[in-house]
């Protein structure tokens, strides 16, 4: 009796395949998102601190 079949099928290959492009493309946009906002808050900081007159 087999329980488990170790053969993946084309089929099968092709979802994983698909599924980490996928997650490779939303970890980028996250990351993206995510450096825009810290970019955003950093010039907000900036914008509050004023200029510095030496």
């Amino acid at each position: 009796m087999v329980l488990f079949d170790d053969s993946t099928t084309d089929e099968h290959e092709l979802s994983e395949n698909i599924l980490a492009i996928n997650t490779i493309f939303i970890c980028r946009l996250q990351g993206r998102r995510a450096a825009k906002s810290h970019a955003e808050t950093l010039a907000e900081a900036m914008d509050e601190i004023g200029e510095i007159e030496l």
